[in-house]
């Protein structure tokens, strides 16, 4: 196996493992590489190695999953900064045509950034964003960043956009080069599993709670199914 898949399965036992999911939600993917090379051509873009690697591991019908994470943000992972629960929406691969909904996100975030009406950006200004779920609005990878630092968040590769905002210039989504950037969320794929899958700040949450003589998370009602 490559390193990439046995990252992903790693993530997927842990979620296993940390009583989020039970083994009867993971189906085996039915996703090919000659299925995602499709939507590449389609779209005209280059998925990250890991992406591909998670969408052929397995099919699954929840989509909206949280996990502690710092609540100043990645950029202030202190071990002492204060943990929250933030839930995400991340996209659901069902086992009957498991990629309709990357396609359905991709056109949609396609047409919403470059309506007229709405962003009215340009196709190639948007054309490297690809939406993984939602965050109150596109949660994407922007395919542009390809030397993540971890330590200096400009260089991240997931962001979010809004989904009431259509002036992002005025939120801050476009730098000052003109090129869009989004709201920077987490450095890349795998970070986000290793919080949302692997539960990377689930101790220290659970240390936090216990200072705070607060009750311990159950972790079944991390995941919420369609």
């Amino acid at each position: 196996m490559q390193a990439e898949e046995i990252f992903i399965e790693k993530a997927f036992e842990a979620l296993v493992k940390r009583g989020v999911a039970s083994p009867s939600m993971l189906v085996p993917s039915t996703v090919t590489d000659r299925e995602i090379n499709a939507f590449e051509r389609q779209f005209d873009v280059r998925l990250p190695q890991l992406f591909r690697s998670y969408l052929k591991a397995y099919c699954y019908d929840f989509s909206v999953i949280c996990a502690p994470m710092p609540l100043d943000d990645l950029a202030h992972e202190e071990p002492m900064s204060e943990k929250g629960l933030c839930w995400i929406e991340l996209i659901s691969l069902p086992v009957e045509d498991p990629l309709k909904n990357l396609y359905a996100l991709m056109e949609s975030f396609r047409r919403i950034s470059t309506d007229r009406e709405l962003v009215n950006l340009r196709l190639d200004s948007v054309r490297n964003f690809v939406p993984i779920g939602e965050w109150d609005g596109p949660l994407c990878l922007d395919l542009n960043q390809a030397d993540i630092q971890a330590d200096q968040q400009e260089t991240w590769q997931i962001c979010r956009f809004d989904e009431t905002v259509f002036d992002w210039k005025g939120a801050g989504y476009i730098d000052c080069s003109g090129a869009v950037t989004g709201e920077k969320r987490f450095p890349d794929f795998k970070t986000l599993l290793e919080i949302y899958f692997y539960g990377k700040y689930d101790r220290a949450y659970e240390q936090q709670l216990r200072a705070y003589g607060e009750e311990l998370p159950d972790y079944r009602y991390y995941i919420q199914r369609r």
